[in-house]
């Protein structure tokens, strides 16, 4: 006796084979499988972005710090950074209030997935920015390699939340 498949012995003629659902070779099975594109894949995914997003308002606050000090930039051009920074602290922790509310292994919806995004791509532009404030600075050494240090945390993060 032969398992699986259809097996039919010697057949005289036509065979036809008529079923009010699937007509299937061995056990019938489903699989389901859910793939998450963003959102947290596990619980302790989304406790560390939490965390990286902790650490990414302190350096923003130590690097909003360094710009108050460095001398050669025009006040208005420094007071409009520094409140970008701010802006973005503030925006950090609006993401990490939305990443805490999540579900781990669920997909967010389009609101919570942007509301979260947003401050991250908004750090990666402030980096940009600042590290043009620290290029027209007399002073660029030690503070340019302190600012270079929010981009792998902001990477994590980012990967941590399933963004590129």
């Amino acid at each position: 006796m032969s398992k699986g498949g259809f097996n039919f012995g010697n057949v005289g003629g036509n065979v036809s084979i008529e079923a009010g659902g699937d007509v299937v070779g061995g056990d019938k099975t489903t699989t389901t499988t859910t793939t998450i594109t963003t959102g947290f894949k596990q619980e302790a995914d989304k406790q560390e972005f939490i965390q990286q997003i902790d650490e990414l308002r302190k350096q923003l606050r130590q690097v909003k710090s360094e710009i108050e000090e460095v001398e050669g930039i025009d006040d208005d051009e420094k007071d409009a950074i520094i409140m970008e920074v701010m802006q973005q602290i503030k925006a950090l922790k609006t993401a990490k209030d939305e990443a805490e509310q999540l579900s781990a292994q669920q997909e967010p919806s389009q609101e919570k997935r942007d509301a979260i995004e947003a401050p991250l791509n908004g750090v990666q532009t402030l980096v940009s920015k600042v590290s043009a404030v620290f290029d027209k600075a007399a002073e660029i050494g030690d503070k340019v390699r302190k600012i270079g240090y929010i981009l792998p945390i902001l990477a994590s993060a980012r990967h941590l939340f399933g963004l590129p």
